[in-house]
């Protein structure tokens, strides 16, 4: 996930699929709770179990939206665990964060876990305007989780949290394209990201014999307001504000039959969103032009998907997975825009329109298990992501955008661990994408909205390898290789971009890992963990022309840990060289921005388990 400008820009690429504003393209599960809005994507992770990352479209069984794939979050269950844990982190830049969490048994059938985590950052880029901080931060989050066992066959997990977050957002600074030199953070008014968000999510799960059946129902309330210096610079030019409130509700069931050599899961479901947005924009001398933009905006849907494995297909070790979904969808948008100048109001523009949206999208792959160590797999699979209403625009023309396509082709060969030393996995994979959802600038520069391209493609290649030949020492190599490329894009009557790259899609990325686990065994130390790392990125392009771009950069990043019971310390540095890069860039106003990569930082961190 890029960290740049505040969580309200948090989008996620896969394949070089992603979505900067309104919907994703990669979805995001915590829980088997799904995450809808990208401004629900930057929480505080804690008490994580595991990460899974599924790549390409996942839509037959997760729906909408998830063009690139999937990111599922699986925190730690409190089933049948009885501790306290506590843990403090201190480090440069006013960094420090507390947190505590409490496992408690209720009894024979219930469990219980709550806690809570408070987090500040003094900031890493200086506002040179003003002497303060231009990314400041505090966040402050609570969870609670209960599980329930009713009998042998049903389970009740509920989910609720809640997160308040205030940021100082936006570190900019205007670039020279020529020399590619950054200016420092350099603005007038002070610019910010203020979010609650409160999560609820119910699973219950029943299972008897060769039937299980799970309904999760989901509930999330999104709070939030973002204030920014549109220009950028020292003069009083144009200073935004979007306040805006979601409301999020969605309920799932679906039913897995297991019998002989075949799995069937089928189910519905449904959800409904809304929000209500306003824009209030000052400009002119002294912001004596008010500009006023409502949207009241909602989002329902309804979805049917079913999907079976058949294992020995034909013959011994080959199996086949057919699947497909079919959804509908409605979306519809109030729009009110009203000025305000020499202090009269001037009605300029009203609509109420709505869009529907209807998909079928198969998927089949295919699995032979060459060996007890060794699967080959393929995959097609349809994917697509609705279209929608721009929350800016400045034409009749852009209020709207068109739902985006994609098949998607896979092909690669996993191997489990062989002779215990090793396993690796490589990907190939093709994606021929139809009338993309193009993030660009409304044409004053102040802001951004969605425009359709015609055709482009993503094509490329992964691998992962594991290497662990004995107890201490084991060494993680993953790669990427992405080509992403508009095929037919007219982007005005005078540019066309067919053949450049897509945007925010980064060439190669690649981490390099060493984790060695000494065993000490002595009254001070039980044992020390050491990991060191690398993690390159690039080339990736910041517009459609292709003009400005960051070249491939790697960043160095090490811990150290020591354990002792039921304790740890440890310490982190990252960035160690203090590489510098940027994460992001754009043009707006006549000029070019960008903002730097996170400096050298490290940080201490203390555990403790009761």
């Amino acid at each position: 996930m890029p960290s740049y400008g505040s969580k309200l820009t948090s989008p996620i690429y896969i394949r070089g699929i992603g979505s900067r504003i309104n919907s994703p393209a990669v979805g995001l599960y915590v829980d088997n709770v799904p995450q809808f809005d990208k401004s629900s994507f930057d929480f505080e992770f804690y008490n994580i179990e595991r990460v899974e990352v599924l790549r390409g479209p996942q839509g037959t069984m997760y729906g909408r939206n998830n063009l690139g794939g999937l990111i599922h979050v699986y925190t730690q269950s409190p089933e049948k665990t009885q501790n306290v844990t506590a843990e403090t982190e201190l480090g440069n830049y006013g960094r420090y964060n507390f947190g505590l969490t409490i496992n408690q048994p209720l009894g024979e059938k219930t469990d219980l876990q709550v806690g809570g985590q408070y987090r500040h950052q003094d900031g890493y880029f200086e506002n040179i305007y003003n002497g303060k901080m231009a990314d400041k931060m505090d966040v402050f989050n609570a969870r609670a989780r209960l599980i329930h066992r009713w009998n042998n066959h049903f389970k009740s997990d509920l989910i609720v949290s809640t997160e308040e977050s205030k940021q100082n957002g936006y570190p900019y600074g205007i670039i020279d394209p020529s020399t590619n030199q950054l200016q420092p953070v350099n603005y007038n008014e002070t610019s910010g990201y203020d979010r609650n968000l409160t999560t609820a999510g119910l699973v219950n799960n029943w299972t008897k014999n060769d039937l299980s059946i799970k309904a999760t129902t989901s509930a999330q309330f999104i709070n939030n307001e973002q204030t920014i210096d549109q220009d950028f610079t020292t003069d009083s030019r144009y200073i935004v504000s979007q306040p805006q409130t979601q409301l999020i509700l969605s309920q799932e069931v679906s039913a897995t039959l297991d019998r002989d050599n075949m799995e069937t899961i089928f189910g519905i479901f449904g959800f409904y969103q809304s929000l209500e947005k306003d824009v209030d924009v000052g400009t002119g001398q002294d912001y004596s032009t008010q500009i006023r933009k409502d949207y009241e905006h909602t989002n329902m849907g309804l979805a049917l998907f079913a999907q079976t494995t058949v294992s020995d297909f034909l013959f011994k070790r080959l199996s086949v997975t057919p699947g497909v979904r079919i959804d509908w969808e409605k979306n519809t948008q109030d729009y009110y825009y009203d000025m305000i100048s020499d202090g009269q109001l001037i009605p300029m523009d009203s609509t109420d329109s709505d869009m529907k949206f209807s998909e079928i999208l198969p998927r089949i792959s295919i699995d032979y298990q060459v060996s007890d160590a060794f699967n080959i797999y393929g995959s097609l699979t349809k994917g697509y992501k609705t279209g929608g209403f721009n929350s800016t625009f400045e034409r009749p023309q852009d209020q709207t955008f068109d739902a985006e396509h994609s098949w998607s082709y896979e092909a690669g060969l996993k191997s489990k661990w062989v002779l215990n030393l090793l396993r690796f996995s490589i990907t190939g994979f093709y994606i021929d994408w139809r009338n993309q959802q193009i993030y660009q600038p409304v044409p004053t520069g102040r802001g951004s909205m969605l425009k359709n391209a015609g055709r482009s493609e993503s094509k490329g290649m992964e691998a992962e390898l594991t290497i662990r030949p004995n107890k201490i020492l084991e060494t993680t190599v993953n790669t990427g290789y992405t080509k992403a490329t508009f095929l037919e894009y007219q982007k005005n009557d005078s540019t066309d971009l067919s053949g450049n790259h897509l945007p925010y899609a980064p060439r190669v990325t690649l981490y390099a890992g060493q984790n060695i686990h000494i065993p000490v065994n002595n009254k001070f130390l039980d044992k020390a963990l050491v990991n060191i790392n690398y993690q390159g990125t690039g080339k990736l392009y910041w517009d459609d022309e292709n003009s400005a771009s960051q070249e491939y950069y790697g960043v160095w990043n090490a811990s150290v840990t020591f354990r002792r019971k039921n304790a740890s310390l440890s310490f982190r540095s990252r960035n160690i060289f203090d590489k510098n890069y940027q994460v992001f860039r754009f043009s707006a106003l006549g000029n070019n921005y960008a903002q730097r990569g996170i400096p050298a930082n490290f940080s201490a961190r203390l555990k403790v388990m009761f």
